[in-house]
């Protein structure tokens, strides 16, 4: 018997952050719904929310990379999470 978690909209916000900074030339939506396991369609929402609120900017190449006011918001929230454990 598996069980299934469901992630909250952070946590999911969180992982894309952060998978767009690991790497310099950004990601590209494909990479993204592989590296944080959601469906195109979800995938497409968080991204046009990110997006939308200044978190991410999507490049010239069509690769998804965190704006400055993103890699604040992934600082923020590791530092809580240091700090609940």
């Amino acid at each position: 018997m598996s069980i299934f978690m469901h992630r909250d909209r952070l946590t999911v916000f969180a992982e894309i952050l952060k998978i767009t900074k690991e790497f310099r030339e950004g990601k590209t939506k494909t990479e993204i719904v592989r590296s944080v396991n959601l469906n195109y369609p979800q995938a497409s929402r968080y991204l046009n929310l990110l997006l939308t609120n200044g978190l991410l900017c999507l490049d010239s190449e069509d690769r998804y990379k965190p704006t400055e006011k993103g890699l604040e918001l992934i600082r923020t929230l590791e530092s809580l999470d240091l700090k609940l454990k």
